[in-house]
């Protein structure tokens, strides 16, 4: 059976965001089909049958290859050749997932940032997907205006030719869509949701979910900003926000704490809303989905949700049949008016979402309806049919030819402990400097220079920075933020150089055994050559065939990690 590498770049395991949660069930849907082994940066600590699991070092070219050497196919997420440039190098075929368009996400992730950090970044993702698009033979895509997003791009990149239209007249082989997909199975509970677990929501209260991280490019202001008209309406109205700290460490979104102060604002926080600050583990979620009366996603206007994926809390809606209130102009708002699942209302228009919310919640039989459609359309969306695509290109893909026997005998089983100990040390040193890279960047914009404010001393203190010493000092605070940017681009390109420098030497040591590896099997195949010479010879005229040479081999140690046999006599 074909073995298939699925690399995630972000957390999978009990606890897991959108990423790797498609990364863990495209392994398990399509663990019929070839033997899986699924690698993450993160320790996986969730197993299902059929599926091997692992574990690699973002930037760590050497973690990466041995489950290269072992896969007929690989498929990662785009976002990993940032990292990783040298997956565009394996001779495997190479299945890019796209799902999430990384240049429109950072645009709105790094509004807030300085123009010199979001041009940077820009032009990085514009290098990234540059890369991708020269690099991948089948691309993934979550809805067909992706696929029409990424045909454009892969056009203006040369890689759609005349003999590939030929051979393929809409490219359906190149570029499939593979949307978000739900389990086959229905909800189960497995244990409590919020009520009784969240104080200040009884067992008789209607929940308002907002079952998604509090990310910067959606827009849960305007929902908040309606709750006034809900509860008047509809006085026992609770809106619960899921607010847990990311799994893998992402960096904190500013929209928790806005969300979370214009509720207060608003005299409704911790009343009306609620946050929940647990991210909640993949296997319960059902739990809080079957506790809701209603589920709410909103955004604002940009190009992020215009190309978005359905994404997976909108599927969830479907998988356990809730009825939703969505912003309009993303691809979920059009399978909403399709299929009537949820009601769509113009993206920031808090009246609007209000009278859709006390609709809902004040009419049984309209959220049974609701209901209804969300569970008729779940079954076109389990993942099983949605990886369907991928099985036909598993089927044709070239199988890969295993190594030659002498070459499996002649590769060290283990590195020598001088090597583990090198790994060790460049690892380290890999995030040491992350660490600090992620420092300069929390720190390099000098802002909230004032300190909190304690008591009346500290609020006179306050207002004389803030009224004379600060505006003093502008010009010289601004000075020193434009020297820490260029600090920051400096460490970003030094940073990028070395991991370019690093995979350029792994290439070149890789290139060199491989090198060496055809050298001894050259020199044995002259000798078994020879030596059948010798014996045809005998045969022929009566020779008494020589005895076999002796040779001995000799190890040079190259950089303490490559080896190379040189046979003399």
């Amino acid at each position: 059976m074909m073995h298939l590498l699925i690399i995630s770049h972000d957390v999978v395991g009990q606890r897991m965001a959108g990423p790797g949660i498609r990364a863990w069930e495209m392994a398990r849907a399509l663990s019929s089909c070839a033997e899986i082994t699924l690698i993450a940066p993160y320790p996986i600590d969730v197993t299902a049958p059929g599926i091997r699991t692992g574990r690699f070092t973002m930037g760590d070219t050497s973690s990466l290859a041995f489950y290269l050497d072992q896969a007929d196919v690989v498929l990662a997420n785009g976002f990993l050749l940032e990292a990783h440039p040298e997956l565009a190098e394996a001779s495997q075929p190479l299945i890019l997932d796209l799902y999430d368009p990384t240049l429109l996400e950072n645009i709105e992730l790094f509004r807030h940032a300085s123009p010199v950090e979001r041009e940077e970044r820009a032009r990085r993702d514009i290098d990234l997907l540059n890369r991708q698009l020269a690099a991948g033979d089948l691309f993934l895509c979550a809805t067909e205006r992706q696929r029409d997003l990424y045909l454009g791009a892969l056009m203006a990149a040369g890689r759609i030719t005349p003999e590939r239209v030929d051979a393929d007249p809409l490219l359906r082989n190149l570029v499939v869509v593979v949307p978000f997909g739900l389990p086959a199975s229905p909800p189960q509970r497995t244990g409590p949701g919020v009520r009784g677990v969240i104080p200040g929501i009884g067992d008789n209260d209607l929940i308002i979910l907002w079952n998604s991280g509090l990310w910067d490019w959606l827009d849960p202001l305007t929902l908040i900003q309606a709750m006034p008209q809900v509860i008047a309406r509809v006085p026992n109205a609770r809106l619960v926000f899921m607010a847990g700290k990311h799994p893998g460490g992402a960096a904190p979104m500013r929209m928790t704490d806005t969300a979370r102060a214009l509720a207060s604002d608003l005299h409704l926080l911790d009343r009306h809303i609620f946050f929940y600050e647990t991210w909640v583990p993949y296997a319960d979620r059902a739990n809080l989905l079957l506790d809701a009366t209603v589920a709410v996603s909103l955004h604002r206007q940009h190009l992020e949700m215009a190309y978005a994926a359905i994404r997976s809390r909108v599927l969830d809606y479907l998988w356990v049949g809730l009825p939703a209130v969505l912003s309009d102009g993303d691809p979920a708002a059009a399978l909403a008016r399709e299929h009537g699942f949820a009601l769509v209302t113009p993206p920031e228009d808090p009246e609007a979402v209000a009278q859709a919310l006390i609709t809902l919640l004040t009419d049984e039989a309209r959220r049974a309806e609701l209901a209804d459609q969300a569970r008729a359309l779940a079954p076109q969306y389990t993942w099983t049919k949605v990886v369907r695509p991928i099985v036909r290109f598993l089927e044709a893909a070239p199988v890969h030819k295993p190594r030659s026997a002498s070459r499996q005998r002649s590769t060290p089983a283990a590195s020598s402990p001088s090597t583990a100990e090198r790994t060790d040390r460049r690892q380290t040193l890999q995030e040491q400097r992350n660490r600090a890279l992620q420092a300069l960047e929390a720190t390099w914009r000098l802002d909230q220079l004032t300190p909190p404010a304690q008591g009346v001393a500290g609020k006179v203190r306050n207002m004389a920075l803030e009224r004379f010493v600060w505006p003093l000092l502008a010009p010289l605070i601004a000075r020193q933020r434009d020297h820490n940017a260029a600090v920051i681009r400096a460490a970003y390109a030094t940073a990028e150089y070395q991991d370019l420098l690093s995979n350029d030497v792994a290439r070149l040591i890789a290139a060199v055994r491989l090198l060496a590896q055809q050298t001894r099997d050259i020199a044995e195949h002259m000798a078994g050559l020879e030596e059948a010479d010798q014996h045809l010879r005998a045969a022929l005229y009566g020779e008494q065939p020589p005895p076999p040479p002796r040779t001995r081999t000799q190890m040079v140690d190259i950089d303490r990690e490559t080896l190379i046999e040189e046979r003399y006599e």
